[in-house]
């Protein structure tokens, strides 16, 4: 039985103020051609359907319309669990109805773990596989808040819940189904884990996946977005997101994976998902950024751009370069100046600190100062400053 485990769509996500609607419809028709070219029985949706909990409307759209579509391929088992992005409620609503379906929805963790553990079964009926289906944990899922507990005692018993979660269900599954190959999936930051542009994940919330249950023979990931494998045992494997994230990811590859219970020791195949929106990074002067941005225009490229400049700090660069695209299907999506801001320069000259290390009421002095006026007047202006401070450090404590 063939099994495609897909995760982080964050459908209804944009790309600084760019919408993405055309990028994930051509993404998900490709995903569900290929699910009828690949001969896919049962899909796997690994946390982050949606970039938020209230998701707009035409990524609700998008995500039904793939249900059905993925059905009309042949999937007899569709299976999606929530993510951290997710509202667990806003998924499990419809459950109940998307069971006519075949559709199985994990929202919230049962404590039970029953509606959680699948049985996956061959066109004919016959056991394949077991799949756990484990949403996004919550600290109010797996342990309960202690009176003078520590931060490291709250991420000690935050990760020994996730632990136990996993060896109850894992457990359970294996009570039902003793004989069958034992799929699980997870919502997680794990020990190891790249969480993007080479940046290896190394907190004290990682979950250790080698303390997993042993009996676990795939444990299909969601949540960091580069593909990878995780841990010394082989398939534990991040399928990563469904498109381009962020310009980190400019140069990072996307897959979608298929494995097969006939083997789940054998390396899930890696199915190349097209790219349907380029983005790139471009460096340089402003005049060579403008000399790229005219390469890109000259190809009559749709290209979403982050443009740094290397030269002499430029106050109006993305309008110089916004200009420069004029015409085009070509977008400056972030920017930078490599430089320093003269006018910064000059403050940290004047107070002898980088603004980062000056205090509010250093910065409101050195502004006053260049006022031209009378003493009272400054202490007036001074008082309201006091005041606002207060108000909005009173605030932030109560809320």
């Amino acid at each position: 039985m063939k099994i495609l485990h897909t995760a982080d769509w964050h459908l209804g996500a944009m790309f600084g103020q760019e919408k993405r609607t055309r990028e994930f419809e051509l993404t998900l028709d490709w995903l569900a051609k290929t699910i009828r070219e690949k001969k896919i029985e049962a899909v796997l949706i690994a946390g982050d359907v949606f970039d938020t909990g209230m998701p707009p409307n035409s990524a609700v759209e998008q995500y039904y319309n793939f249900l059905l579509k993925a059905r009309d391929a042949g999937v007899r088992k569709i299976v999606v669990v929530a993510g951290n992005h997710d509202s667990a409620s806003f998924l499990d609503a419809p459950k109940e109805l998307l069971k006519v379906l075949d559709i199985v929805v994990a929202g919230k963790p049962d404590p039970a773990y029953d509606s959680q553990i699948i049985l996956l079964t061959e066109a004919d009926g016959t056991p394949a596989a077991v799949l756990c289906a484990v949403p996004f944990l919550r600290d109010r899922d797996i342990r309960q808040m202690v009176s003078g507990e520590t931060v490291d005692d709250q991420i000690s018993r935050r990760n020994l819940g996730i632990l136990e979660y996993y060896t109850g269900i894992c457990g359970r599954a294996k009570e039902l189904y003793p004989d069958l190959p034992l799929i699980v999936s997870g919502h997680f930051y794990a020990v190891g884990g790249k969480a993007g542009a080479g940046t290896t994940v190394g907190n004290l919330t990682d979950v250790p996946t080698d303390h997993l249950p042993k009996e676990i023979d795939y444990l299909a990931l969601g949540h960091l977005h580069t593909p990878q494998e995780v841990g010394e045992r082989p398939n534990q494997r991040y399928s990563g997101s469904l498109l381009k994230m962020s310009f980190g990811e400019h140069e990072t590859g996307k897959i979608a994976l298929v494995l097969d219970t006939a083997d789940l020791s054998a390396p899930a195949e890696e199915l190349k998902i097209p790219v349907f929106q380029r983005i790139e990074k471009i460096s340089g002067t402003v005049e060579e950024l403008c000399r790229q941005i005219d390469a890109f225009k000259q190809e009559g490229a749709s290209v979403w751009l982050h443009a740094e400049n290397t030269g002499d700090f430029q106050p109006k660069l993305v309008e110089l370069l916004t200009e420069r695209c004029r015409g085009s299907e070509i977008r400056i999506i972030t920017w930078n100046n490599t430089k320093p801001n003269p006018a910064v320069q000059q403050r940290r000259l004047e107070t002898g600190k980088p603004l980062n290390k000056l205090t509010p009421e250093e910065v409101f002095e050195n502004l006053l100062s260049k006022q031209p006026l009378a003493e009272d007047e400054k202490e007036s202006w001074r008082a309201a400053f006091r005041e606002a401070v207060t108000e909005l450090n009173e605030t932030d404590i109560n809320e």
